[in-house]
Order: structure tokens, then C-alpha cells, then sequence
């Protein structure tokens, strides 16, 4: 559906470089949506999910916190909250650092590993789903334009 028609706009957007900016923002916007609703399903949200799958990665050594906090593709905020709330449930610990009592390291306890497991592929189903309505091509065009598009918020004092 055309961004004027979805915004119900009277008018089409003025610019090209608006109307880019603005489709970003939808289209974001309700693939958030849709994730939510997906996470909602486990008791999760994605950025809960997102710490499972990277502690997964890190499973024998675990991570510091921030450590964790520099893998995640969201703000860092809140990364103490957010295992704060995963170790309520059980799905992660903190250790105490093998060579600094400093730090703590998060570990993915054998519940958080099933139930990252038991999400994991139903989640890359649902990504295929929805990443399979482009061509290889438009997905790597989309992958080169928003790294661009990152590289120049990097740049810029973002």
C-alpha cells in the first residue's frame, strides 16, 4: 500500500527523501508490532530474546553486563532491568567473575536454554515469512542502504 494512502494523507508528501524517511518509520513501526505480539506468545519481549540468543553464543564464559549491553541492537538503557526481570524467571544468573569480583557475568541457565530453543525457530519462520515477500537482491539493496544509512548517523555524533 502507497505511504499517502496508509497515512491518509490529502496530499503526496513534498519529498522523495521525506517520504523514504517516513516509510522507515512505518514500516519499523509495525514490524515493532508485530514482534511484540510474537514475544508476547513466551512471556517475552524481543530485546529479553535478543540477550537469550547472544548469551547462547557466549554460553561457557558468559558476559558481563556490559559486555551484553555492547551486543544489543537496542539502546543499553536498561540492560539492569531487563536481567533483573530474566533472572526472576530463570532464564538467566549472575556469577560472580572467574578473575574480577567487580563484575558479575550473566550465564543462560538450562531454562533459559530451552526456552530460547523452543522460540528460535519459530521465530526464523516467521522472519523467512515475512523477509521472503523481497527478492535476494532488494534484501541485499536493503541491507546496503541501511548500513549507509548507519554509517552516516555514525559519522554524524550519533
Amino acid at each position: 500500500m502507497k505511504l499517502q494512502k496508509e497515512l491518509r494523507l490529502k496530499q503526496p508528501l513534498a519529498s522523495v527523501n521525506h517520504e523514504a524517511l517516513l516509510s522507515l518509520v512505518r514500516t519499523s513501526s509495525l514490524m515493532q508490532k508485530l514482534s511484540d505480539r510474537f514475544f508476547s506468545l513466551f512471556g517475552l519481549t524481543d530485546v529479553q530474546f535478543n540477550i537469550l540468543m547472544i548469551l547462547k553464543e557466549h554460553r561457557t564464559e558468559g558476559l558481563s553486563q556490559q559486555k551484553l549491553s555492547e551486543h544489543l541492537i537496542v539502546t543499553k538503557s536498561n540492560v539492569v532491568g531487563l536481567i533483573d526481570r530474566l533472572e526472576r524467571s530463570g532464564y538467566v544468573t549472575r556469577e560472580a567473575h572467574p578473575s574480577d569480583r567487580r563484575f558479575n557475568q550473566i550465564v543462560l541457565t538450562r531454562k533459559g536454554e530451552k526456552l530460547e530453543a523452543r522460540i528460535e525457530n519459530r521465530y526464523f519462520k516467521e522472519v523467512d515469512k515475512m523477509m521472503n515477500v523481497l527478492a535476494t537482491s532488494e534484501k541485499k539493496a536493503v541491507i546496503r542502504a541501511m548500513e549507509r544509512i548507519r554509517d552516516y548517523i555514525g559519522n554524524n555524533g550519533a
